[in-house]
């Protein structure tokens, strides 16, 4: 997929499947500073998770959200990977 105007790339995978792939706005995730939310051309970041609720803001202006254990989420270039060993 191209590069939006308007969102960035993301991976969201377990240890059993690829998740989610896709274009979305934004990622909101549990961090061990408390909340934090991620948009196009953020700068490079990589950040432990701890289990809660993580939002994605999709590119059609819809809301996915679902609940994980601990994790990581890394941020580079537009591109994001989200690591968990469940999600529910």
């Amino acid at each position: 997929m191209a590069n939006s105007d308007k969102g960035f790339q993301i991976e969201i995978v377990t240890p059993q499947k690829l998740y989610f792939s896709g274009e979305v706005l934004s990622v909101t995730a549990p961090g061990e500073s408390g909340q934090f939310q991620i948009l196009k051309n953020h700068a490079p970041l990589l950040s432990a998770l701890l289990p809660g609720k993580v939002k994605l803001g999709l590119a059609d202006r819809s809301e996915q959200s679902f609940s994980i254990s601990d994790g990581f989420l890394e941020v580079s270039s537009n591109k994001a990977i989200l690591l968990t060993e469940n999600i529910s």
